[in-house]
Protein backbone atom coordinates (compact mmCIF):
# COMPACT_ATOMS: atom_id res chain seq x y z
CA UNK A 1 0.00 0.00 0.00
CA UNK A 2 1.11 3.64 -0.42
CA UNK A 3 2.29 5.76 2.42
CA UNK A 4 -0.16 8.59 1.06
CA UNK A 5 -3.04 6.10 0.87
CA UNK A 6 -1.89 4.45 4.86
CA UNK A 7 -2.50 7.88 6.18
CA UNK A 8 -6.06 7.98 4.58
CA UNK A 9 -7.47 5.22 5.85
CA UNK A 10 -5.81 5.78 9.25
CA UNK A 11 -7.51 9.25 8.85
CA UNK A 12 -10.48 7.94 8.06
CA UNK A 13 -10.90 5.53 11.06
CA UNK A 14 -10.39 8.35 13.38
CA UNK A 15 -13.15 10.40 12.28
CA UNK A 16 -15.82 6.94 12.36
CA UNK A 17 -14.35 6.62 15.79
CA UNK A 18 -14.93 10.15 16.70
CA UNK A 19 -18.57 10.36 15.03
CA UNK A 20 -19.44 6.73 17.16
CA UNK A 21 -17.97 8.27 20.41
CA UNK A 22 -19.88 11.16 19.88
CA UNK A 23 -22.92 9.18 19.36
CA UNK A 24 -22.06 7.29 22.29
CA UNK A 25 -21.79 10.35 24.47
CA UNK A 26 -25.42 11.69 23.20
CA UNK A 27 -26.87 8.56 24.01
CA UNK A 28 -25.65 8.35 27.37
CA UNK A 29 -26.22 12.19 27.72
CA UNK A 30 -29.90 11.80 26.73
CA UNK A 31 -30.35 8.30 29.50
CA UNK A 32 -28.84 10.39 32.35
CA UNK A 33 -31.19 12.84 30.96
CA UNK A 34 -34.32 10.52 31.58
CA UNK A 35 -33.39 8.74 34.83
CA UNK A 36 -33.04 12.53 36.21
CA UNK A 37 -36.33 13.70 35.28
CA UNK A 38 -37.08 9.50 36.38
CA UNK A 39 -35.76 10.31 40.00
CA UNK A 40 -37.29 14.05 40.12
CA UNK A 41 -40.75 12.93 39.02
CA UNK A 42 -40.41 9.57 41.85
CA UNK A 43 -38.89 11.65 44.66
CA UNK A 44 -41.91 13.20 46.18
CA UNK A 45 -43.88 10.05 46.52
CA UNK A 46 -41.13 8.10 47.82
CA UNK A 47 -40.06 11.07 50.25
CA UNK A 48 -43.68 10.91 51.47
CA UNK A 49 -43.69 6.90 52.38
CA UNK A 50 -40.21 7.32 54.07
CA UNK A 51 -41.62 9.74 56.30
CA UNK A 52 -44.71 7.55 56.60
CA UNK A 53 -42.82 5.14 57.65
CA UNK A 54 -40.60 6.91 60.07
CA UNK A 55 -43.54 8.11 61.68
CA UNK A 56 -44.90 4.45 62.33
CA UNK A 57 -41.78 2.99 63.62
CA UNK A 58 -41.26 5.82 66.12
CA UNK A 59 -45.36 5.57 66.96
CA UNK A 60 -45.19 1.28 67.29
CA UNK A 61 -42.06 1.66 69.17
CA UNK A 62 -43.73 4.54 72.06
CA UNK A 63 -46.57 1.88 71.93
CA UNK A 64 -44.19 -1.09 72.87
CA UNK A 65 -42.50 1.23 75.48
CA UNK A 66 -46.02 1.83 76.43
CA UNK A 67 -46.93 -1.67 76.66
CA UNK A 68 -43.76 -2.88 78.34
CA UNK A 69 -44.51 -0.40 81.68
CA UNK A 70 -47.97 -1.32 81.60
CA UNK A 71 -46.84 -5.12 81.89
CA UNK A 72 -44.23 -4.01 84.43
CA UNK A 73 -46.29 -2.33 86.69
CA UNK A 74 -48.80 -5.56 86.41
CA UNK A 75 -45.81 -7.91 87.26
CA UNK A 76 -44.99 -5.76 90.31
CA UNK A 77 -48.55 -5.91 91.81
CA UNK A 78 -48.72 -9.89 90.92
CA UNK A 79 -45.33 -10.30 92.72
CA UNK A 80 -46.49 -8.03 95.74
CA UNK A 81 -49.32 -10.41 95.59
CA UNK A 82 -46.99 -13.08 95.25
CA UNK A 83 -45.17 -11.89 98.31
CA UNK A 84 -47.98 -11.45 100.92
CA UNK A 85 -49.38 -14.98 99.49
CA UNK A 86 -45.68 -15.72 100.69
CA UNK A 87 -46.06 -13.85 104.31
CA UNK A 88 -49.31 -15.90 104.82
CA UNK A 89 -48.36 -19.29 103.73
CA UNK A 90 -45.41 -18.86 106.32
CA UNK A 91 -47.64 -17.57 108.83
CA UNK A 92 -50.32 -20.40 108.30
CA UNK A 93 -47.92 -22.93 108.50
CA UNK A 94 -45.71 -21.33 112.26
CA UNK A 95 -49.33 -21.03 113.78
CA UNK A 96 -50.63 -24.30 112.79
CA UNK A 97 -49.59 -25.50 116.58
CA UNK A 98 -51.10 -22.69 118.20
CA UNK A 99 -54.32 -21.91 116.03
CA UNK A 100 -55.90 -24.59 113.76
CA UNK A 101 -58.73 -22.36 112.45
CA UNK A 102 -56.72 -19.06 112.10
CA UNK A 103 -53.64 -20.76 110.04
CA UNK A 104 -55.46 -22.22 107.88
CA UNK A 105 -57.33 -19.59 107.18
CA UNK A 106 -54.24 -17.55 106.35
CA UNK A 107 -52.78 -20.79 105.00
CA UNK A 108 -56.16 -20.96 102.80
CA UNK A 109 -55.39 -17.42 101.53
CA UNK A 110 -51.99 -17.29 100.89
CA UNK A 111 -52.82 -19.85 98.38
CA UNK A 112 -55.63 -18.07 96.48
CA UNK A 113 -53.36 -15.21 96.14
CA UNK A 114 -50.37 -17.15 94.90
CA UNK A 115 -52.73 -18.47 92.31
CA UNK A 116 -54.45 -15.09 91.47
CA UNK A 117 -50.41 -13.69 91.31
CA UNK A 118 -49.64 -16.63 88.98
CA UNK A 119 -52.37 -15.92 86.81
CA UNK A 120 -51.20 -12.74 86.22
CA UNK A 121 -47.60 -12.62 85.50
CA UNK A 122 -48.23 -15.24 83.02
CA UNK A 123 -51.14 -13.24 81.29
CA UNK A 124 -48.96 -10.44 81.77
CA UNK A 125 -45.94 -11.99 80.00
CA UNK A 126 -48.21 -13.07 76.98
CA UNK A 127 -49.67 -9.71 76.68
CA UNK A 128 -46.03 -8.19 76.37
CA UNK A 129 -45.08 -11.31 73.90
CA UNK A 130 -47.73 -10.69 71.66
CA UNK A 131 -47.89 -7.18 71.26
CA UNK A 132 -44.07 -6.96 70.61
CA UNK A 133 -44.07 -9.53 67.72
CA UNK A 134 -47.17 -7.65 66.31
CA UNK A 135 -45.23 -4.43 66.32
CA UNK A 136 -42.29 -6.04 65.06
CA UNK A 137 -44.20 -7.82 62.31
CA UNK A 138 -45.70 -4.74 61.20
CA UNK A 139 -42.34 -2.69 61.41
CA UNK A 140 -41.28 -5.62 59.25
CA UNK A 141 -43.51 -4.33 56.49
CA UNK A 142 -42.61 -1.01 56.72
CA UNK A 143 -38.71 -2.37 56.00
CA UNK A 144 -39.31 -4.71 53.50
CA UNK A 145 -37.54 -7.06 56.19
CA UNK A 146 -39.01 -10.79 56.29
CA UNK A 147 -40.61 -12.40 59.97
CA UNK A 148 -39.12 -15.09 61.28
CA UNK A 149 -42.63 -17.69 60.90
CA UNK A 150 -40.35 -19.74 63.19
CA UNK A 151 -40.41 -17.17 65.67
CA UNK A 152 -44.02 -16.10 65.52
CA UNK A 153 -44.83 -20.00 66.18
CA UNK A 154 -42.69 -20.30 69.11
CA UNK A 155 -44.14 -17.11 70.55
CA UNK A 156 -47.91 -18.98 70.53
CA UNK A 157 -46.94 -22.37 71.52
CA UNK A 158 -44.95 -21.21 74.88
CA UNK A 159 -47.71 -18.69 75.88
CA UNK A 160 -49.92 -21.35 75.44
CA UNK A 161 -48.06 -23.82 77.49
CA UNK A 162 -47.12 -21.05 79.95
CA UNK A 163 -51.10 -20.60 80.65
CA UNK A 164 -52.30 -24.39 80.85
CA UNK A 165 -49.38 -24.54 83.14
CA UNK A 166 -50.83 -21.52 85.65
CA UNK A 167 -54.34 -23.00 85.18
CA UNK A 168 -53.19 -26.10 86.49
CA UNK A 169 -51.78 -24.40 89.66
CA UNK A 170 -55.12 -22.30 90.21
CA UNK A 171 -56.78 -25.48 89.61
CA UNK A 172 -54.95 -27.22 92.15
CA UNK A 173 -54.59 -24.16 94.51
CA UNK A 174 -58.71 -24.13 94.41
CA UNK A 175 -58.56 -27.62 95.67
CA UNK A 176 -56.48 -26.92 98.03
CA UNK A 177 -58.12 -24.16 99.18
CA UNK A 178 -61.05 -26.32 99.37
CA UNK A 179 -59.71 -28.93 101.38
CA UNK A 180 -58.15 -26.14 104.25
CA UNK A 181 -62.08 -24.18 103.99
CA UNK A 182 -63.15 -28.02 104.75
CA UNK A 183 -60.56 -28.54 107.59
CA UNK A 184 -61.42 -24.98 109.33
CA UNK A 185 -65.63 -26.38 109.76
CA UNK A 186 -64.08 -29.89 110.96
CA UNK A 187 -61.42 -27.82 113.14
CA UNK A 188 -64.15 -25.83 114.82
CA UNK A 189 -66.96 -28.83 114.70
CA UNK A 190 -65.12 -30.49 116.29
CA UNK A 191 -62.25 -29.31 118.84
CA UNK A 192 -60.63 -33.14 120.26
CA UNK A 193 -59.83 -33.95 116.65
CA UNK A 194 -58.23 -30.30 116.32
CA UNK A 195 -56.40 -30.85 119.83
CA UNK A 196 -54.78 -33.87 118.68
CA UNK A 197 -53.78 -32.31 114.88
CA UNK A 198 -52.09 -29.85 117.02
CA UNK A 199 -50.32 -32.34 119.30
CA UNK A 200 -49.58 -34.10 115.76
CA UNK A 201 -47.72 -31.13 113.96
CA UNK A 202 -45.48 -30.05 117.34
CA UNK A 203 -44.71 -33.30 118.52
CA UNK A 204 -46.09 -36.26 116.82
CA UNK A 205 -46.74 -38.05 119.44
CA UNK A 206 -50.22 -39.14 118.90
CA UNK A 207 -51.30 -43.36 118.59
CA UNK A 208 -51.61 -44.94 115.30
CA UNK A 209 -55.33 -44.60 115.20
CA UNK A 210 -54.57 -41.07 116.18
CA UNK A 211 -52.60 -40.61 113.40
CA UNK A 212 -54.90 -41.79 110.99
CA UNK A 213 -57.78 -39.75 112.02
CA UNK A 214 -55.64 -36.86 111.44
CA UNK A 215 -54.30 -37.53 108.60
CA UNK A 216 -58.26 -38.37 106.76
CA UNK A 217 -59.55 -35.47 108.31
CA UNK A 218 -56.92 -32.82 107.78
CA UNK A 219 -54.72 -34.46 104.83
CA UNK A 220 -53.65 -31.71 102.33
CA UNK A 221 -53.16 -28.92 105.18
CA UNK A 222 -51.06 -27.29 107.92
CA UNK A 223 -52.93 -29.81 110.25
CA UNK A 224 -51.35 -32.72 109.10
CA UNK A 225 -48.01 -31.90 108.22
CA UNK A 226 -45.12 -33.37 110.71
CA UNK A 227 -42.66 -30.68 112.43
CA UNK A 228 -40.61 -31.13 109.72
CA UNK A 229 -42.48 -30.98 106.92
CA UNK A 230 -43.96 -27.67 108.09
CA UNK A 231 -40.04 -26.54 108.39
CA UNK A 232 -39.21 -27.65 105.26
CA UNK A 233 -42.89 -25.61 103.72
CA UNK A 234 -41.50 -22.43 105.63
CA UNK A 235 -38.06 -22.60 104.25
CA UNK A 236 -39.90 -23.09 100.25
CA UNK A 237 -42.12 -20.41 101.69
CA UNK A 238 -39.24 -18.40 102.55
CA UNK A 239 -36.86 -18.69 99.60
CA UNK A 240 -39.69 -18.14 97.24
CA UNK A 241 -40.56 -14.58 98.96
CA UNK A 242 -37.63 -13.61 99.16
CA UNK A 243 -36.99 -13.97 94.90
CA UNK A 244 -40.65 -11.67 95.28
CA UNK A 245 -38.91 -9.25 96.92
CA UNK A 246 -36.16 -9.13 94.69
CA UNK A 247 -37.82 -9.41 91.72
CA UNK A 248 -39.74 -6.18 93.02
CA UNK A 249 -36.39 -4.00 93.67
CA UNK A 250 -35.25 -4.88 89.72
CA UNK A 251 -38.76 -3.86 88.86
CA UNK A 252 -39.13 -1.07 90.51
CA UNK A 253 -35.80 0.51 89.55
CA UNK A 254 -36.34 -0.39 85.77
CA UNK A 255 -39.93 1.41 86.04
CA UNK A 256 -37.95 4.34 87.79
CA UNK A 257 -35.47 4.13 84.59
CA UNK A 258 -38.67 4.38 81.99
CA UNK A 259 -38.96 1.18 81.59
CA UNK A 260 -37.73 0.90 78.15
CA UNK A 261 -37.81 -2.32 76.23
CA UNK A 262 -35.05 -3.88 73.63
CA UNK A 263 -37.80 -3.64 71.64
CA UNK A 264 -38.80 -0.44 71.00
CA UNK A 265 -34.68 0.44 70.85
CA UNK A 266 -34.66 -1.65 67.40
CA UNK A 267 -37.80 0.13 66.01
CA UNK A 268 -36.20 3.15 66.59
CA UNK A 269 -33.05 2.51 65.14
CA UNK A 270 -34.85 0.90 61.63
CA UNK A 271 -36.85 4.57 62.11
CA UNK A 272 -33.13 6.38 62.05
CA UNK A 273 -31.39 3.75 59.21
CA UNK A 274 -34.66 5.15 57.24
CA UNK A 275 -34.02 8.88 58.33
CA UNK A 276 -30.34 8.77 56.67
CA UNK A 277 -31.51 6.86 53.62
CA UNK A 278 -34.10 10.07 53.19
CA UNK A 279 -31.58 12.69 53.97
CA UNK A 280 -29.26 11.01 51.33
CA UNK A 281 -31.78 10.79 48.58
CA UNK A 282 -32.94 14.55 49.63
CA UNK A 283 -29.03 16.09 48.92
CA UNK A 284 -29.11 14.08 45.91
CA UNK A 285 -32.57 15.77 44.90
CA UNK A 286 -31.60 19.02 45.75
CA UNK A 287 -28.39 18.57 43.81
CA UNK A 288 -30.24 17.59 40.54
CA UNK A 289 -33.04 21.02 40.41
Amino acid sequence: MIPGEDSDALYEYLNELKADLAMGDQDTLQQDQLDRKRFLEEFPRVKQELEESIKKLHALADKADKVHRDCTISNIVAKSTGAVSGVLTILGLALAPVTAGGSLGLFATGLGLGAAAAVTSVSTSIVERVSTLAAETEASHLTSTAVNEEVFEGVVRNSTAQFSSSMEKVFQAMQDIEKNVHAIKLAKGNPDLAARAKRFTTTGQVSVKGRKQVQKAFGGTALAMTKKARIEGVATAGISLLMDVAFLVKESMHLHEGAKTESAERLRQQARELEKKLEVLTRIYESLQ
